[in-house]
């Protein structure tokens, strides 16, 4: 009897090294992640109510987005590449992620995303920055999604770097029509 209880125990003990040493757990969303990657579902719900309910959208889903949470805003816009078929991948935490919020492929070729929910105007030096970590990380491109405006300066560097591609204004309202 005292044998069997141990090698149960035994048992017991080496399933649980397997799962904990399993590394595809290393990439599930934590806790937080899946809180805020389950508010983002939540929020693409309302703003395409906000799309059916509004002749002109825009200004009312640039306000909405603006006052969730910048950690939602990023699982949104993951999300939402997803459920346009996009394969993508998560970062394991979000602070200290290098400038990158995301990466996606598009047609087999990794891009980087760079979310900002922004009232104001972008910074011309933040699509710099995030040109160096596209070449850094030998992306194919990045994605720059921003709620703010994009000014005469920042539209100069966006010619200087073919590579990032915007989505703001209309071009994100209608990237986030995807119901």
């Amino acid at each position: 009897m005292n044998q069997l209880i141990i090698i149960v125990i035994l048992a017991l003990i080496l399933v649980c090294l397997l799962l904990l040493g399993n590394k595809k757990s290393r990439y599930l969303p934590k806790i937080g992640h899946q809180r805020r990657i389950t508010s983002s579902e939540a929020v693409l719900i309302k703003i395409n109510k906000i799309i059916q309910q509004n002749h002109k959208p825009l200004p009312a889903v640039i306000a909405y987005l603006r006052k969730i949470d910048p950690l939602v805003f990023e699982e949104l816009l993951l999300s939402s590449f997803q459920r346009q078929g996009y394969k993508i991948k998560r970062n394991q935490r979000y602070t200290g992620d290098g400038g990158i919020d995301g990466h996606v492929w598009v047609h087999g070729q990794m891009y980087l995303l760079q979310a900002k929910r922004y009232k104001n105007s972008i910074k011309a030096e933040h699509l710099e920055d995030f040109a160096q970590v596209i070449a850094k990380h030998q992306a194919s491109g990045g994605f720059f999604i921003h709620t703010g405006t994009t000014l005469a300066k920042s539209k100069s560097v966006l010619q200087q770097h073919p590579e990032i591609k915007l989505l703001s204004g209309q071009k994100l309202v209608d990237f986030l029509r995807c119901l």
